[in-house]
């Protein structure tokens, strides 16, 4: 069994990292109003309203910790409390030089779900009551967190659980003066749930291969986009400063569009809509974690989230790849190997 500290939740976690000099900052979710938004904290005073619990996510926190960290590693400890899609999108970044683990204090969460933003914000949702999950939460193929120090568990405990996974969190457990001892790693109520999600992922991405198949399937599926972009926007692997499909490259001229109406009379407006999506799949299905912030933040309720799932899914078996499960890890697309894609050779 492994070691781990009973009865302090993470906002009492983070308080005692603080107090001690453990860490420098703390970065995670803090309430304000019944919202919530990533901050960073430096003193204890600030504390008030923190809550890495909190069933919202309004941005990957891996874009936030990307920030601090993409110039250059930080020169003191910061304790960082993400959720699983969200530690695993920064492995990822991390991999992309996009961010650095050195002096990170991971401290993950066993994660169950979170509301759509848009219920949230949008319709001033009451989340301490019954709320929708998003999709991708529903499905969620990793609710467990890897590569974190510290894991924090509540699903079928009898009180906070806070289990240690690195020598470093041992360590930082004694330095604080709790108390330590062997717990299960995982309740059988979250392995059920782990579980059940499993078999609703199979089902969506069953159903979105359907749906989304050939290019009537497309049309159908995107024909709702309207161009805003948000979806790459809010993508913790999309990283590019400047977006090729938000370049000049697109900025067609008068005659263009005349030569277009010769051919088919009418057009929709905006263009090339589809190949814009195409082409975000082809830069990240390897890297995507599956968090749905994208379908969250499409004004069109387009199930972008479901099939970037669908064709991650295929695109990360083909290579045998696992998106944030290593930072040794390297990426399918910087690496060559001989003895791979030789079914693609033989069509």
């Amino acid at each position: 069994m492994p070691k781990a500290v009973q009865g302090v939740p993470p906002e009492k976690l983070a308080q005692l990292l603080l107090e001690k000099g453990v860490a420098k900052a703390v970065f995670g979710l803090r309430r304000l109003e019944g919202k919530a938004f990533h901050a960073l904290l430096t003193f204890c005073e600030q504390l008030e309203g923190f809550d890495p619990l909190f069933p919202l996510m309004p941005s990957n926190g891996a874009r936030g910790v990307s920030r601090l960290t993409c110039v250059e590693p930080i020169s003191e400890p910061v304790a960082v409390f993400l959720r699983p899609c969200e530690i695993r999108a920064l492995i990822e970044l991390v991999k992309l030089n996009q961010a650095h683990l050195d002096n990170l204090i991971i401290v993950g969460i066993e994660c169950t779900g979170v509301a759509k933003n848009q219920e949230a914000f949008i319709q001033q949702k009451d989340l301490s009551g019954d709320f929708e999950l998003r999709k991708a939460c529903k499905g969620c193929e990793h609710p467990y967190p890897e590569n974190a120090d510290f894991v924090v568990s509540l699903l079928g405990r009898s009180e906070p659980v806070i289990i240690l996974k690195t020598e470093k969190a041992e360590d930082i457990a004694k330095s604080l003066g709790l108390s330590v001892s062997d717990v299960p790693e995982m309740s059988d109520e979250f392995k059920k749930l782990a579980e059940e999600k499993k078999a609703y992922s199979d089902k969506i991405i069953s159903e979105i291969k359907e749906r989304a198949r050939g290019i009537d399937g497309l049309l159908e599926v995107f024909g709702r986009c309207i161009g805003c972009h948000n979806c790459s926007h809010v993508c913790p692997i999309c990283y590019c400063k400047d977006c090729f499909f938000e370049s000049a490259t697109f900025d067609y001229d008068a005659e263009s569009y005349e030569n277009r109406l010769n051919k088919k009379e009418t057009y929709r407006v905006p263009l090339d809509t589809i190949l814009f999506h195409l082409g975000r799949m082809t830069h990240m299905a390897t890297s995507c974690v599956a968090c749905g912030m994208c379908e969250d933040a499409c004004p069109m309720d387009i199930p972008v989230s479901q099939v970037f799932k669908a064709v991650g899914r295929d695109v990360q078996a083909l290579f045998e790849y696992v998106p944030g499960r290593s930072v040794e890890e390297e990426l399918p697309l910087t690496t060559f190997r001989y003895d791979e894609l030789h079914e693609v050779e033989d069509r």
